[in-house]
């Protein structure tokens, strides 16, 4: 079994939800232009959309509100169903600046 995870690269490259969110807490993209967290994650090894999603309705605590949303993803080394790691940067469309990032982890993104 360890061979068998060594050759799919499962030991070396996924890692947990605690250590993920440290890596998203780690690119302190809060206040970044969207060129500049785009930047910061792929520097960190993340895929970004070419472009935000624009005008998405977003619920809070404190209400709606429009945000543009961009999408910044990197996926383990497994050949067969890998983990894939999000990382979502909220940008007020008005100052065109970071207001909160999120993430979230898919463990097994197969076919």
């Amino acid at each position: 079994m360890l061979a068998s995870a060594s050759l799919t690269g499962c030991f070396l490259t996924r890692v947990s939800d605690s250590r993920h969110a440290r890596e998203v807490e780690e690119l302190q993209a809060v206040g970044f232009t969207i060129d500049q967290a785009r930047a910061s994650a792929t520097q960190k090894g993340y895929d970004c959309d070419a472009q935000p999603d624009r005008g998405r309705t977003v619920r809070s605590a404190l209400g709606d509100r429009k945000t543009d949303i961009l999408r910044c993803s990197k996926t383990s080394a497994e050949l067969i169903c890998p983990q894939r790691r999000y990382v979502v940067f909220n940008i007020d469309p008005e100052s065109g600046r970071v207001r909160e990032m999120g993430q979230r982890i898919t463990q097994k993104s197969c076919f």
